[in-house]
């Protein structure tokens, strides 16, 4: 790693300083000394420069190329979520088409594959960038830092938890020991250019980083408001708490954290059959404002998602990207299709070919969640708030309290369902059905896989009524906590990092 992480605080210093130090020798302008007597003397100087590293690591969530790849696979966190999906049970590959084609028959997770690196690089990536931030002005006395520059450090530091929290999900089995080897911990303050690489460590250590990032980002940004829903706030963070603590079963702050953030944002009623394309939609928490300076169109989610688009079909007679121009669609599982209420709004995110599929299968159900009324500049969603409700459920019906599980279950489901009545299930009964909901809601944005492996589920594509591709590379079944849902770490990386050995590879 210590090969591939470089750190570029030279460079941006020589350019966004002000004359007094651009002027100053170079080695004196990087000593912690000088970055303290800069928060001092021109604190606005240093804001530019820890501003800069701010916005391109939130905007690398939504960029194309930062994993290194450059493939119309490499397009950002909403490439990994679709992966997440699409090797789930409730997603199919159908027409089995290139850039998921390796993910959907479990042979991207190979470390000789480029389809592992992906995933790793494009996170350490961010990584470092956050990196970037938090040994700028990590070190300065807090009381020198202005508010500003507490902001940008606590959004730093979320972001480099949300970063090794999809990472010790997608690198380790689900349910781990917490003494099983996690992932590697980047140093902000290393040399990585000829210092040592950095080994993995345990899970509890992996753990113990991302909620201390976690914790700390929240709790620094009180205070902040933010001026869109691109940035990172208050209420950003503890969804991302909500999310780490139903993972490390910590239920009864996974509550809290969903409840605060369910104050970010309002159900949408019918306003969730939008197509899943602008952010300003009431639900959406944290997302990324795509337009026609920053979509990066055919390499984008909505050219590898969507099968049909009501309004650009019907002024050109064709949806742009993989699916409506090549048949390439990502399509819904029966069992999911035909658990959904008919008085279910949800129900209209899928169906049958209304005619304008292209290459349509009679037994496919397509996707109509997500489109684009424009050629690839709809934006992307990365936290809503029917989440938080949902986590709330779920962390209430693991601690055995029904009651309020059902509650925040039927606050979501009734908003999307007339006809749904408060659950009279409990226990095991009331807990799938609450998952059932996480399934249809979810659909899409990334949750499938990671909540298989959450809940020690397995992969059945094989059962009577499937719709499912009956050929040799997609068509059987893996049973829960088998070692293919794991991904492997990619061959550079063992071979790159002097600290990770092959003794140290996943199965």
């Amino acid at each position: 790693m210590k090969k591939i992480l470089i750190l570029t605080v030279l460079s941006v210093f020589m350019m966004a300083c002000s004359d007094e130090f651009v002027d100053a020798d170079l080695e004196n302008i990087v000593t912690d000394d000088d970055i303290a007597k800069l928060a001092e003397e021109s604190p606005e100087a240093l804001l530019n420069i820890a501003s800069s590293f701010d916005v391109s690591t939130v905007n690398n969530l939504r960029t194309f190329g930062v994993a290194g790849d450059n493939g119309h696979a490499d397009y950002g966190q909403k490439s990994i979520d679709l992966i997440m999906d699409v090797m789930s049970n409730d997603m199919i590959d159908s027409n089995n088409g290139w850039w998921y084609d390796e993910y959907y028959k479990y042979n991207a997770r190979i470390d000789e594959t480029r389809w592992t690196s992906v995933i790793w690089n494009y996170y350490y990536t961010i990584i470092k960038g956050s990196n970037q931030t938090i040994s700028l002005i990590g070190g300065i006395d807090p009381n020198k830092l202005t508010d500003d520059l507490k902001y940008v450090l606590a959004r730093s530091k979320v972001m480099r938890g949300f970063c090794y929290y999809q990472l010790i999900q997608i690198y380790q089995k689900g349910q781990p020991a917490m003494s099983d080897a996690g992932i590697p911990l980047v140093d902000p303050t290393a040399d990585l250019i000829n210092g040592p690489g950095f080994g993995r460590l345990t899970v509890q250590e992996v753990y113990d980083q991302i909620e201390k990032d976690y914790t700390e980002g929240y709790d620094e940004l009180a205070g902040y408001t933010r001026t869109d829903k691109t940035a990172i706030n208050q209420v950003v963070a503890a969804g991302f708490l909500a999310r780490f603590m139903l993972l490390k079963g910590d239920n009864i702050n996974a509550i809290k954290y969903a409840k605060i953030a369910q104050g970010g944002g309002s159900l949408a009623g019918n306003g969730i059959m939008d197509g899943f394309q602008d952010i300003n939609n009431s639900e959406w928490l944290f997302g990324a404002d795509i337009n026609a300076d920053t979509t990066s169109y055919y390499a984008s989610f909505f050219s590898q998602m969507q099968s049909y688009s009501p309004a650009f079909y019907g002024a050109n007679g064709y949806t742009p990207g993989y699916p409506g121009q090549l048949g390439h669609h990502r399509t819904a599982d029966v069992r999911l299709y035909n658990a959904i209420s008919a008085t279910d709004i949800r129900k209209g995110w899928f169906g049958y070919d209304n005619g304008a599929i292209k290459t349509a299968f009679p037994d496919q159900i397509y996707n109509y969640k997500f489109y684009d009324n424009t050629f690839f500049e709809a934006d992307y969603v990365f936290m809503r708030v029917a989440e938080m409700y949902l986590i709330e459920a779920e962390a209430n019906a693991n601690e055995g309290l029904d009651v309020p599980a059902a509650s925040a279950l039927y606050k979501l489901v009734s908003d999307r369902d007339p006809s749904y009545t408060l659950s009279s299930n409990t226990g095991s009964a009331l807990m799938d059905e609450i998952r059932l909901h996480r399934r249809i809601e979810l659909w899409g944005e990334g949750f499938g896989l990671l909540d298989m492996k959450r809940w020690g589920v397995g992969l059945i594509r094989d059962f009577p009524g499937t719709t499912h591709l009956d050929i040799p590379s997609v068509f059987y079944n893996i049973p829960a906590g088998d070692f293919r849902f794991t991904f492997q770490l990619p061959l550079d990386e063992i071979n790159l990092n002097d600290a990770i050995t092959e003794d140290d590879q996943n199965p």
